[in-house]
């Protein structure tokens, strides 16, 4: 030491000694920043590096990882072959393993994964998988089924397929649960994604059944819930009362009028409200 000044101690004796995958993502965290299946992906339980950069190919995976948190990556990752310019053969294979991962699959987490895959396809079969998944999430307790039924009338409203709007009219129109606070709120929650995923069909049936909400439930938000679909779904901006609604329905014509069929479109029915009753 000269002139009674200590020298400055070496790096490595004042930064702890950090494992090499922790030394590597602290170069390539600021580069990542908002990417949130990046955190997902880093706190697997089997992350390494290499995961980074590489992806491992979906089908290999559900093969041959029983995993459920890699399972549940690789059915999210599954796209409609038939919207990726891929072929029949294709469709067949992704469109079984997601409707059948959606009512099969032993985690919820991989059911639901499913689901949300199943969201994004046009095939009427994905719509066929999700009514029967809605059913099927009973095999669970309570709680995930309700998770995983609201899950589904979610994806069913994002389908547009009218063979979903049997099923959310049913749902919608259910009386009130008898029973435990939990179940009642469980029955409403249900309920509430039903009136939600409404908004995307235009079919009288549907609407009569979200007018039917604003006439006989008693629960706000479920009222609430009806009331914005049926502002969605006609395209009018009446307050939430049942008997505008209902003289609205009941001017609107016969329910077989406005059907809408799978290749129909939803200007129809907003259209015909328009051109009555003014925008």
């Amino acid at each position: 030491m000269e002139g009674g000044t200590r020298a400055p101690a070496r790096l490595e004796t004042l930064t702890p000694r950090l494992p090499l995958a922790a030394v590597l993502l602290s170069s390539v965290l600021p580069f990542l920043g908002g990417c949130v299946s990046f955190w997902d992906d880093v706190t697997s339980h089997d992350f390494h590096v290499r995961d980074l950069w590489t992806k491992p190919n979906p089908m290999v995976v559900l093969r041959d990882s029983s995993d459920g948190d890699q399972r549940a990556k690789a059915l999210r990752a599954l796209k409609e072959p038939k919207q990726n310019g891929g072929g029949d053969q294709e469709q067949d294979a992704v469109v079984k393993i997601l409707t059948t991962a959606a009512v099969t699959e032993r985690q919820a987490l991989c059911r639901l994964a499913a689901v949300q895959a199943l969201a994004g396809f046009k095939d009427q079969r994905a719509a066929q998988g999700l009514v029967e998944a809605y059913y099927r999430a009973d095999t669970y307790q309570p709680e995930t089924a309700t998770v995983i039924k609201c899950q589904v009338l979610t994806a069913l409203g994002a389908t547009g397929n009218p063979l979903a709007v049997d099923l959310l009219v049913r749902v919608v129109k259910e009386p009130p649960t008898e029973g435990s606070e939990d179940e009642r709120k469980q029955a409403y929650e249900v309920r509430l994604a039903a009136a939600r995923a409404l908004s995307h069909f235009p079919q009288y049936q549907a609407v009569e059944a979200l007018v039917q909400v604003l006439k006989t439930d008693r629960n706000v938000a479920l009222r609430d819930r009806a009331h914005e679909s049926l502002q969605l779904v006609t395209g009018k901006e009446l307050p939430p009362d049942y008997q505008a609604w209902d003289d609205l329905l009941r001017q609107s014509g016969q329910p077989d009028a406005f059907a809408v069929t799978a290749g129909g479109s939803k200007l129809k029915l907003v259209g015909f409200f328009q051109s009555v009753f003014g925008n």
